[in-house]
């Protein structure tokens, strides 16, 4: 219980310490509102700078990593099947 109140002075003395170092606003109309407006800004400019840099990242990465195209792992295969082909004389092609 004793830490229980404890931590509802150091509360208060912190809000008492923020009340004489915040600067004063009261000239500006809907003061509170004001600086809530101020403080979700804030936190929606950070949320996107950092959603901006992850797309661009993201980006980075995918275009590192992104698979090759189907042709050209046929081309290897096929030149393969051409020099196994090379080996076997005409008639068995014709043959078979």
């Amino acid at each position: 219980m004793e830490s229980i109140k404890t931590w509802f002075q150091d509360w208060s003395d912190a809000c008492e310490y923020a009340k004489e170092c915040a600067p004063d606003l009261s000239f500006l109309p809907g003061e509170p509102f004001t600086a809530l407006f101020g403080v979700a800004a804030v936190c929606f400019f950070v949320w996107w700078w950092n959603e901006r840099s992850l797309r661009a990242h993201m980006a980075a990465i995918a275009a590192t990593y992104a698979p090759q195209p189907a042709v050209e792992a046929h081309e290897g295969l096929n030149a393969v099947l051409d020099r196994a082909r090379a080996f076997f004389p005409t008639a068995l092609k014709k043959a078979a």
